[in-house]
């Protein structure tokens, strides 16, 4: 049986006007699509890491567009959360403070060079004792964390214990939140905040 050419016709539109959706469709896709591959590569993300904070990465993680690395230095091992994308570090958290070797004082007296006064040692904190940290001392150590000009000071608590929150402006328009524990000192973790936009 012979196809008559009217049909032949509309099959050659119906197949023209596919390929035509199809190829839009994918285009479309291309374009408005969300990708779910970060841009930046394991080793792009570790250099990001380096380049802001000395130490060595222990692991690093692709979770939910962001990368999770845990970064030991001198100081203690920290969570660091990265933008997948841009590789600005969004956060970072002390897990483990490396101790520092606590220095024995021993209770008799140290004799004074040259026949002086001997020097009698002070006695050594209790175990159980807890200074706590003021909030000029703790804004001074959030400083020496992130250098900037001092914003905003609050407190908290929580099941960890008492904490200062303070606010930072940095100076390439950046504001980091430090929390600092207000026993010890600690900074437990640095947030950086997207920068409000230009009111005027």
């Amino acid at each position: 049986m012979k196809q008559h050419p009217r049909n032949k016709s509309k099959m050659y539109k119906a197949v023209i006007g596919m390929v035509v959706f199809l190829l839009l469709a994918w285009v479309a896709f291309r374009i408005f699509g969300k990708d779910s591959e970060p841009v930046l590569s394991r080793d792009q993300a570790e250099q990001a890491v380096l380049s802001e904070y000395a130490g060595k990465v222990d692991s690093l993680k692709l979770q939910a567009g962001a990368y999770v690395a845990e970064l030991q230095t001198e100081q203690g091992r920290y969570e660091l959360k990265l933008d997948g994308v841009t590789g600005e570090i969004l956060s970072i958290v002390l897990l483990k403070r490396v101790d520092e070797p606590a220095v024995q004082p021993t209770s008799a007296a140290t004799p004074a060079p040259s026949g002086g006064a001997a020097v009698t040692p002070s006695p050594a904190p209790t175990p159980g004792a807890q200074s706590v940290v003021s909030e000029e001392e703790a804004v001074r150590l959030a400083l020496r964390e992130v250098p900037g000009e001092l914003d905003d000071v609050d407190t908290g608590i929580d099941a960890a214990g008492a904490y200062y929150l303070v606010e930072i402006h940095t100076s390439d328009g950046r504001e980091a939140v430090v929390q600092v524990n207000a026993i010890s000192g600690h900074i437990m973790s640095v947030t950086w905040e997207e920068p409000d936009g230009d009111d005027s």
